[in-house]
């Protein structure tokens, strides 16, 4: 009986190690995919995006900013781009950069 029980859990070590070495395991505390703590490569377009977007939607249409409700149309977004670019608005070099980028590509404007 010790010997089958010893032959079971060999045969379920070996059936299971190539599956929790594959990388598809939920092992690690990170959510994000890729299992096991692997780090994804991010694609830097979408972190500028995202970036632009937290601060457009912080510094120029929050409720108490000058566009607070938003706008749609291209003209606007022009106006608000060539403000940015002028440092009308509370933004570091970095996250002025971003907004244009995401106003590029929110409104398919040239900043």
């Amino acid at each position: 009986m010790k010997k089958l029980s010893l032959v079971l859990a060999t045969a379920s070590v070996m059936i299971a190690a190539p599956a929790l070495a594959s990388g598809g395991g939920g092992g690690g505390g990170y959510s994000g995919g890729g299992g096991f703590g692997a780090s994804q490569p991010r694609d830097p377009r979408k972190v500028a995006y995202s970036k632009g977007k937290r601060a457009f939607k912080k510094n120029i249409t929050c409720k108490k900013c000058a566009y607070k409700g938003g706008f749609t149309d291209g003209k606007t977004a022009r106006e608000v781009a060539a403000k940015v670019k002028a440092g009308e608005f509370n933004l570091k070099a970095k996250q002025r950069q971003a907004v244009l980028y995401y106003m590029s590509e929110r409104y398919s404007i040239v900043p």
